[in-house]
């Protein structure tokens, strides 16, 4: 066995080993495996191990295979490898397919993940392990993160007559010189959306809009009233805002110095935030609940009919002894559910509408568009 590959195995039963402590003592890892059973299956350039998460316990092996793995992943390049299980990339980047996903790393194939069941998985599935966990949180920033969604809800009123997601994004729009859009939404495009527009792509103003590096077949600088139309159309639509900074999200093609604000116009069938909510780590979930805003059920109008779960993407909310429950950590108030109800039993209201000045102050904290 040559030197790198002693080190490759130490590093890799390391890894296996660690889950072990860090079960019991790591609060994201207990919250992040709570409620999903799971196997993996190693494969390191010759070695081979595996790992699983059952009923809040965990379980591993090394030099074995074992039957009924949920997700197999197999690792292309030693030193690649060897850097990855030290600690030392700083980033990956997924590509997905129907039965398997391919992340990279500086240009090169780290790892393809097959769905060994044809159970579909996300690739941000992989985050809830520690050692991709790192590399996520580095990525992404979650302490410079900040945003909601602003439901389009007719029930919330209007703030100086306007509907309440145009207000707040026009706060920022106008404010703004700089403006670009994406020519189509990818996540829209991929999953062949059949209920929404696939040209009302994502938004991004301020400053630093001016440093985009993106192909011109990808998007497109737009005027300020181009801005405040795309807006409009996108809400007229059906489709959720949800806007902040991320810097997680432009990071590889656009220089984020704080002033640049992401503006994203979501579907229930597609957004890739669901996908994070659903799969990724509480540790990179960064957007909140709008503060203020209060999702509640009437269980004497509720049927526990499950219209509700259907287009909730952010797995908020269960049936529980025939009624639906909100989890409300979960529940990122997008108000999706409110108008599907059919018996009318979900409100969604915000306390006070100077929520929006409040909302505003906090997000200025985070993104400085001008």
């Amino acid at each position: 066995m040559s030197d790198q590959e002693a080190e490759l195995e130490k590093y890799f039963k390391k890894m296996l080993d660690d889950i072990d402590n860090l079960i019991d003592t790591d609060d994201v890892l207990k919250k992040d495996w709570k409620d999903i059973n799971m196997k993996f299956q190693w494969f390191l350039n010759g070695l081979k191990g595996y790992q699983i998460f059952e009923d809040g316990n965990y379980f591993h092996g090394f030099g074995e295979e074992i039957e009924d793995v949920d997700l197999t992943l197999k690792f292309a390049d030693r030193e690649l490898t060897l850097d990855f299980m030290k600690g030392n990339l700083e980033r990956y980047h997924y590509i997905y397919y129907k039965r398997k996903f391919k992340l990279y790393a500086e240009e090169r194939l780290l790892l393809t993940g097959f769905y060994t069941k044809g159970i579909f998985y996300h690739p941000y599935i992989l985050t809830k392990l520690p050692i991709f966990r790192e590399i996520a949180v580095r990525r992404t920033e979650p302490e410079n993160t900040h945003g909601s969604y602003i439901p389009i809800n007719t029930s919330l009123g209007t703030y100086e007559n306007q509907l309440l997601p145009e207000k707040l994004i026009e706060y920022f729009i106008k404010k703004a010189k700089h403006f670009y859009i994406q020519n189509v939404c990818g996540c829209r495009v991929y999953h062949d959306c059949e209920d929404h527009d696939k040209t009302l792509g994502c938004m991004y103003i301020g400053d630093d809009v001016k440093s985009i590096k993106l192909p011109p077949e990808k998007g497109r600088y737009i005027t300020q009233k181009e801005a405040l139309r795309h807006v409009k159309k996108a809400i007229k639509n059906g489709l959720i805002p949800v806007f902040g900074r991320s810097p997680g999200e432009t990071n590889g093609w656009a220089t984020d110095t704080g002033h640049i604000m992401s503006m994203c116009f979501c579907c229930p069938c597609c957004c890739v935030n669901g996908k994070v909510w659903q799969n990724a780590t509480i540790e990179i979930q960064g957007f909140k609940r709008m503060e203020g805003l209060t999702v509640e059920v009437d269980s004497e109008k509720c049927v526990g009919c499950g219209t509700c779960l259907e287009v909730c993407i952010f797995v908020g909310r269960n049936i529980i002894d025939g009624k639906a429950v909100i989890d409300q950590e979960r529940c990122l108030g997008c108000g999706r559910c409110e108008p599907v109800c059919p018996n009318g039993a979900i409100n969604i209201k915000l306390d006070d509408p100077k929520r929006l000045d409040e909302y505003i102050k906090k997000m200025e904290e985070f993104v400085d568009v001008s």
